[in-house]
């Protein structure tokens, strides 16, 4: 138990860290304080633990904060966006396969700007090469291309994805020139050699789709599965099975051990296992998933040479605090949290399940065909269900999907793995040694594989084989906080989880009172937090590069305008901001039919119904846009077409004035143009909302007269520097202004230009959604407060 408070304490030193700046020494100096506070306390265990604690968390957040240390000057990522540049350095991997490019994993040797000098420059460069260009580990080479810095996406950070594999930046469309050979270290490339003979073996023995399908299993390599058998897996939630995990590591033990234990003794083959075992993740690419799996089936085999026993629990631990150790960003690897809690489920839940099922069959059955039952269908049923409970939770949150058909697919496919895995491997290496002899071992491994792919075909073509779950942050961690209390109750003693129980059969009634008064207190409590506070609340929603702001009057009105392109984004933006069981809004306002602004709505109007809707009149030619007239034609709610000089004025003061288009625009009029411009005041503030309007909409909106001087200015079309000049700002002339734009967006927005704009009329407060999160403003009519999520 002791480790696992330790490692706990760690993980939450890398969390805290992770959203602080404070220096790795500082953290340094904090461990130093908790050693010396353990001195003092050390007759006293439970103190003692609780001072370690506190030295593992101030040395998890040092390690978070060395890992993420600025880079150093002449750092490749140093030069990003600055133009045409030459490198030189080695390949690292093996080359990674795409349909239109390659990509290689180049370790930087020296940089040339232009025709310049070259200069020493370090760290890894992820280079786009072209496809069919010929690249192996150890090469080096000379690449020449635009430096990037990787891009974030509505749904996906890529950066974070490369920062956490040490890169920090990107050279897409590169020429490639190989310059010099076998630089690299020789048993890497001996061991890439050997990948890719295993891979072109696979090939020659097995036709498509089962050769890919084969390549997953036993090499980790998925370039080649097709995206509708890929789709398949993932309605089917067996994705698990074409990514290398600690059932493939288990198997490679029981095969390893199986024939080397007859012939050099337990404790040889113990050793040598771990050897093969090290091996083998190399092989297959070392993904988080795979070197947690390969740790842990070290640590059993060690444990099995010393004779001494090994528990779950705590070898899950020791996994994690030595990959973090490694790479604290480890923990924000999906595969590697999957794998963690696909893990913790086997090790809490496998047991109780299997008695459970062992007792459930008994019911029915002798004891004896019982307990055969319960052997068989341990693995595919019992280990299936296990670690579905304890991963779920990831798997909604993260993809959004929750397969319905996941647990039949399992229990239908899981028994075959390990033949598709022993007797594959075997073809494969008698293949590699002469492919006749693979051959008949091919045909009989053909036989599961096309067995597995036909049950996960047929099953990912029900209708309703998955469907769409949006589960927040709070859900999950609500589930895992009830899961926390159920590992704890769990791993106690037989006897302390006995006592514990007597006392909850005596109390369970007191206690069901207790817990029944908080629930209805917490609900109560929810919903007054949620009522109107008489202010005016508006929210400038952080949803990627795209268009979205949130209203609520002081009696509680709710108006969205536009929504912006991405759906999930938007969903969550809005339920973190409206009261939980409030699934009405009474306008929504649709400023332009351009994605950027509509691409999310029709999904959120599967939750939410609408009392009116405004837009400019014009229509769009995309699916979004179809889409969005369905959801208004399902709801049967009124469509407004509005230009300027139309005005809503709500019960509790609040009023909202259309300032532009001037009048109804044409069909083939730019939608930037004719963007609906709104003039929402309350009091002696106002806010000036102005969508993507491009600066012929502006100017056209100015010179028409009306009055557009606001408190707060929403910058159009993302800050760009055309719409947003010097006139305009001094013409509108607010104290506060906010832009509504997306991190890493590839138009560079906003136009450092207009930055300079707002300095040179005043010192004017700047808000950026891609930098400040959702910015929520407050009013009473006279005093404004601005909160910025981040």
């Amino acid at each position: 138990m002791t480790l696992l408070y330790l490692v706990a304490a760690w993980v939450a030193g890398i969390f805290l860290a992770s959203s602080s700046t404070t220096t790795a020494g500082v953290w340094l100096l904090v461990a130093g304080g908790g050693l010396m506070l353990s001195n003092t306390v050390h007759h006293h265990r439970p103190w003692r633990i609780l001072a370690f604690c506190a030295v593992l968390f101030a040395l998890g957040a040092a390690r978070h904060a060395w890992a993420t240390r600025p880079l150093d000057g002449n750092h490749v990522a140093n030069f990003t966006g600055a133009g045409h540049f030459t490198l030189t350095g080695t390949i690292t991997q093996d080359a990674d396969i795409r349909d239109n490019h390659v990509n290689l994993r180049v370790e930087v040797d020296t940089i040339r700007y232009g025709t310049g000098p070259d200069y020493d420059s370090d760290g890894l460069l992820l280079v786009q090469a072209p496809r069919y260009g010929e690249y192996q580990y150890g090469d080096c080479v000379r690449v020449s291309g635009e430096l990037q810095t990787p891009p974030e996406f509505d749904d996906f950070s890529y950066r974070e994805y490369l920062a956490r594999r040490g890169i920090h930046a990107i050279m897409p469309y590169a020429e490639v020139d190989v310059i010099a050979q076998d630089q690299g270290r020789p048993w890497f490339a001996l061991m890439f050699s050997l990948k890719e003979r295993a891979q072109n073996t696979i090939n020659d023995l097995l036709p498509s789709p089962q050769a890919p399908l084969l390549s997953g299993i036993l090499l980790g390599n998925e370039r080649d599965i097709s995206e509708d058998v890929r789709e398949d897996f993932n309605a089917t939630g067996t994705s698990h099975v074409i990514a290398i995990s600690g059932a493939n590591i288990i198997i490679v033990i029981r095969v390893l051990m199986g024939l080397l234990r007859p012939a050099t003794g337990q404790r040889r083959a113990a050793w040598f296992t771990v050897g093969g075992v090290a091996g083998y993740t190399l092989l297959v690419g070392a993904d988080p998933a795979v070197v947690r799996a390969a740790i842990m089936g070290g640590l059993s085999l060690v444990a099995m040479d010393l004779g001494r026993r090994t528990y779950g629990l705590t070898s899950l631990a020791f996994s994690v605090w030595l990959m973090t150790l490694w790479n604290p960003l480890t923990l924000w690897d999906v595969g590697f949290q999957l794998s963690v809690a696909a893990t913790a489920g086997l090790v809490l839940f496998n047991e109780p399940l299997t008695k459970l099922l062992d007792w459930l069959l008994r019911r029915g059955f002798s004891g004896d065909t019982a307990r055969q039952i319960t052997k068989w269908l341990s693995e595919p049923v019992v280990v299936s269900l296990a670690a579905q409970i304890t991963t779920t939770p990831l798997i909604l949150l993260y993809f959004e999907r929750l397969s319905l058909v996941s647990f039949f697919a399992n229990v239908l496919i899981v028994p075959a793995q390990p033949y598709i895995m022993t007797v594959g491997g075997l073809a494969v290496l008698l293949g590699m040694v002469w492919q006749p002899l693979g051959a008949p071992l091919a045909w009989i491994v053909w036989i599961p594989l096309s067995y597995t792919l036909g049950i996960v075909r047929r099953l990912g073509d029900v209708e309703w084989a998955a469907t769409d779950v949006d589960l927040t942050t709070q859900h999950a961690w609500g589930f895992y906080g009830l899961l926390l209390v159920m590992a704890l109750f769990l791993i106690q003693h037989r006897d302390d989880r006995a006592a514990l129980l007597r006392v909850l059969r005596q109390r369970i009634t007191a206690l069901g009172i207790v817990i029944g008064g908080a629930v209805v207190a917490i609900l109560v409590w929810a919903s007054a937090l949620s009522q109107p506070d008489g202010k005016l609340h508006v929210w400038f929603l952080d949803i990627g590069h795209g268009n979205a702001v949130l209203i609520q009057t002081p009696d509680g009105a709710q108006i969205l305008v536009d929504g912006g392109p991405n759906p999930t984004q938007l969903r969550r933006a809005v339920g973190d901001h409206l009261p939980f069981r409030d699934r009405d809004l009474d306008v929504l306002i649709v400023t332009q039919p351009r994605d950027t602004a509509i691409g999310a709505l029709p999904e959120l109007l599967d939750q939410y119904d609408v009392g009116l809707v405004l837009t400019n009149g014009q229509t769009g030619d995309s699916e979004e846009f179809d889409a969005l007239q369905r959801a208004w034609a399902e709801q049967k709610v009124e469509v407004v077409p509005v230009s300027a000089g139309y005005r809503v004025e709500t019960n509790d003061g609040v009023l909202l004035e259309i300032l532009h288009p001037q009048t109804a625009p044409e069909s083939n009029t730019n939608t930037k143009t004719a963007a609906i411009v709104i003039r929402v005041s309350y009091g002696d503030t106002s806010f000036l909302l102005t969508s993507e309007l491009s600066e012929t909409g502006a100017l056209t909106m100015l010179e028409a007269g009306r009055y557009a001087g606001s408190t707060v200015l929403q910058l159009p079309d993302h800050g760009s520097g055309s719409t947003n000049s010097r006139f305009f700002l001094q013409t509108i002339d607010p104290q506060v202004a906010v832009i509504n734009v997306g991190a890493g967006n590839r138009a560079g927005l906003p136009d450092p230009a207009v930055i300079a704009h707002l300095s040179a009329i005043g010192d004017r407060p700047l808000y950026r959604t891609d930098q400040d999160g959702t910015v929520e403003m407050v009013t009473d009519g006279r005093t404004l407060w601005v909160y910025a999520e981040d």
